[in-house]
């Protein structure tokens, strides 16, 4: 797969929402969920997922070239936007935290019902609307994220 933004952020997106949208469906049946090992597992790996993707989407790593949407300057106001949504910050602090990094210091943990219950659905939905590509000519303003 080439690494460019547009295939890798489209892709992230993509499965962003795929998880959000399998997590909170579960969500909703949690005592059928909880008696089971396969689907707590399940539960707790989308969970995990989810909030790797986000935070792929949000990255600011400084040592090493990432993608992400922080990353392209002429989003920059959207996704600053984004970014200073609670959920938002609350999930990239329990990724740095508890699931991408174990941290000494212990962090209140963004669990699957708040995340349900938040907005995040929506601001995945919005940044589908967004064009990865700084093309500004006319027939490229709308372009949308294949996610």
């Amino acid at each position: 797969m080439k690494r460019d933004p547009e295939s890798l952020l489209s892709l992230s997106l993509r499965f962003a929402k795929e998880y959000f949208d399998t997590l909170c469906k579960m969500q909703m049946n949690l005592d059928e969920v909880q008696e089971s090992k396969e689907l707590t597992m399940i539960h707790r790996a989308l969970w995990t997922a989810l909030i790797i993707e986000v935070g792929r989407l949000f990255d600011t790593y400084t040592n090493k070239d990432v993608i992400s949407f922080k990353k392209l300057p002429h989003l920059k106001e959207k996704i600053d936007k984004f970014h200073g949504e609670a959920i938002i910050e609350k999930i990239l602090d329990t990724r740095n935290t508890f699931t991408g990094h174990f941290a000494r210091k212990e962090n209140k943990i963004t669990l699957a019902p708040e995340i349900c219950n938040s907005n995040l659905g929506t601001i995945l939905n919005e940044m589908s609307n967004l064009s990865i590509t700084e093309d500004n000519s006319e027939e490229h303003q709308n372009v949308e994220i294949k996610a």
